[in-house]
């Protein structure tokens, strides 16, 4: 069973002691992430694993997991999402190792008082999130199927052919007089 997951950290020292921290968070507790969610009942679990030899940068590698309700984009009904993400981050303390961390890297900068794992969960649970949530194919997505034409409908000899301008030709006809 996972312990409350703190709130503020101190990565340097956990990094130097190479630690993890396990735990849980309520998705009510995640504000933004809320805000994106049909239903925000639930938690999240995390694993934070804090390392860096001496010498080297603090790393941070993470887990993330939680089971997410949205609406289905196709169908506008409620879904769950599962999600299950792992990152891995190298922690900076000041703008200069920021601004020699290499472009293929992932930096997160640690603020004066630490760093907050309820901040970090939330935007990674965020960043997990699809553009667009849909059920998955062939699943139970209520929206209607969308219909195929006939080979005449699809040529053209199926609707009223008709020339929805001729009225405007009617008009010109009728202001030149």
């Amino acid at each position: 069973m996972f312990d409350r997951l703190p709130d503020w950290v101190d990565p340097a020292r956990l990094a130097a002691q190479a630690l993890e921290i396990k735990g849980f968070l309520p998705l009510a507790e995640m504000p933004r992430l809320s805000a994106a969610l049909t239903d925000a009942e639930g938690e999240a679990t995390a694993r934070f694993r804090f390392g860096g030899v001496s010498g080297q940068p603090a790393r941070l590698l993470g887990q993330v997991q939680a089971r997410l309700h949205v609406q289905c984009q196709r169908c506008l009904a409620p879904m769950e999402l599962p999600v299950e993400h792992e990152f891995e981050v190298r922690l900076v303390f000041s703008e200069a190792e920021l601004a020699a961390v290499p472009d293929r890297e992932d930096a997160l900068e640690v603020e004066e008082r630490g760093l907050s794992l309820h901040g970090l969960l939330e935007d990674e649970l965020l960043l997990s999130l699809p553009v667009v949530a849909l059920h998955a194919p062939g699943s139970a997505c209520s929206a209607p199927s969308l219909r195929e034409f006939s080979p005449e409908e699809a040529a053209g000899g199926g609707d009223d052919p008709s020339n929805p301008f001729a009225v405007l030709k009617d008009l010109k006809g009728k202001c030149e007089d």
